[in-house]
């Protein structure tokens, strides 16, 4: 990671310290083209450039995968997602979890299906004490 990635990530983390992401995926969608607080969090754990080839309904059946992957899936066992509207797809794979500085981490990879091409981008998560989660790599 450089230093621009190291100081976006810290940034983001900052701006997301206060938000209450658990309940934010259960708040209504801004239709107007804003980034919802799960569509950033999942842009940072998935990249941008796959991100932004994703709708609004896209992400948030990403982000839902994705913190459930985190929060209970079982170690190497995929979690997938599907959005039968714009036929875009994937799956999670989270890793053994484990501690740093007292939070949970897990690694994991999510495999992207756009237009039947696979994209994967492979990170670590951590949970926040609010019960958050957010990439730190």
């Amino acid at each position: 990671m450089n230093k621009v990635q190291a100081a976006l990530l810290l940034a983001s983390a900052v701006a997301l310290g206060g938000c209450d992401i658990t309940a934010s995926a259960n708040a209504p969608r801004d239709s107007g083209g804003a980034a919802s607080a799960p569509g950033a969090v999942l842009s940072g754990m998935i990249g941008s450039k796959i991100s932004a080839a994703l709708d609004d309904q896209d992400r948030q059946l990403a982000y839902d995968a994705q913190i459930n992957a985190l929060e209970y899936g079982a170690s190497g066992a995929p979690v997938p997602w599907r959005n039968a509207r714009s036929g875009h797809h994937g799956n999670i794979v989270a890793g053994p979890a484990y501690e740093i500085r007292g939070a949970k981490c897990r690694g994991y990879s999510h495999t992207v299906a756009i237009d039947g091409q696979l994209q994967t981008t492979r990170g670590t998560a951590c949970r926040h004490s609010d019960g958050s989660w957010a990439a730190v790599s």
